[in-house]
């Protein structure tokens, strides 16, 4: 019964404010006000707040169980200077570490950028989205066991006639010195498709390699005891109205708990979108993710709703259903109410 509610709440309140969005997105003052005061070229002012409730079905575990949560609370402070410099500082108060991004660069051109200090490598196309524009309130299973979400390092990228290059270099210790003084590279090559579709097509490929002993692999996955080699490829299709991505990713890594061989993780994810109302759209995404010498596959179903009060007032809603290869399948509702700006 309580689930009813919820979702009858939140199906009326998207629905309640579908038919004057389009009104709002062109009449936000307040909106404009503020991107007057506080966003200009050489000091932008960025703020990211999420709120979010989650309910697990079984009265468990899942998800976090049933609570509340503060999802993020993020200030940005970015800008380009003098003589093609730029900056960034990025915390969240939400988590542990504060500190998101601390970084230096110079733009010589669109072809080149170089950026030095703590950042979010671009590797993988499920990580490098920032958590305001992702298209499900938590990202892939997959990308948590394998990719670590911020460096520190020096990276190379730029845009070249619809290709998209990165290169980096980093300690492969997240947001720590280098434990072991040697480091973790870090690659993407991508090519985006202006006139395949009535939209836009990307492709990509990526990959990373070093020897990162001690550090847990991705943010929920092994402690590695040496190497890891992860590879990958996704792709994403957008229109006005249809939304198509697919990504796969696979490491092998040596973890501690197999001294002995390495461990292959791999996993990927499908996910579809349908825009029915100009700011509303309803997605589904299937994602499979499995240890090699573990002998496991877990897979998850998600049903999501994305909607935009005004342009920067936004809500997520999702049901995931988890069917893990062992124990007993899982369920649960979550919710996330968004200002960005």
């Amino acid at each position: 019964m309580k689930v009813k509610i919820i979702l009858l709440f939140t199906a009326s309140v998207i629905f309640m404010n579908a038919a004057g969005s389009g009104i709002q997105a062109q009449d936000e003052p307040l909106a404009e006000q503020i991107r007057g005061l506080v966003q200009h070229e050489a000091f932008m002012l960025n703020l990211l707040v999420q709120s979010g409730f989650r309910y697990s079905l079984s009265d468990d575990d899942f998800q976090g169980g049933r609570t509340f949560e503060v999802a993020n609370a993020r200030v940005s402070l970015r800008g380009e200077i003098d003589n093609r410099f730029y900056y960034r500082i990025l915390v969240n108060m939400a988590s542990e570490p504060n500190l998101l991004d601390a970084y230096a660069g110079y733009r010589h051109s669109d072809a080149l950028r170089i950026t030095a200090g703590a950042m979010k490598p671009s590797q993988t196309a499920d990580y490098i989205v920032s958590p305001q524009e992702t298209d499900f309130v938590d990202r892939a299973r997959i990308t948590g066991h394998l990719v670590q979400s911020r460096e520190i390092g020096l990276a190379a990228e730029g845009d070249i006639n619809g290709f998209y290059y990165y290169s980096g270099i980093f300690n492969g210790s997240r947001l720590t010195d280098n434990n072991n003084n040697k480091f973790y590279g870090i690659g993407r090559l991508q090519y985006t498709f202006d006139d395949a579709v009535p939209g836009t097509l990307q492709v990509a490929v990526s990959g990373s390699h070093g020897d990162s002993r001690g550090i847990r692999s991705g943010s929920v996955g092994p402690v590695l005891r040496g190497e890891r080699s992860i590879y990958g490829a996704d792709l994403r299709m957008e229109t006005a109205t249809v939304l198509l991505a697919a990504e796969y990713l696979a490491g092998n890594v040596e973890i501690a708990e197999l001294p002995g061989s390495k461990e292959l993780i791999s996993g990927y994810y499908l996910t579809g979108g349908y825009r029915f109302a100009e700011s509303t759209m309803a997605l589904v995404r299937w994602q499979s993710w499995g240890y090699r010498e573990r002998d496991f596959r877990d897979n998850q179903l998600t049903f999501g709703i994305n909607h935009d009060f005004t342009g920067i007032t936004s809500f997520q809603a999702n049901f995931d259903a988890y069917f893990p290869e062992e124990g007993d399948n899982r369920f649960g509702l979550s919710l996330i109410l968004q200002v960005y700006f």
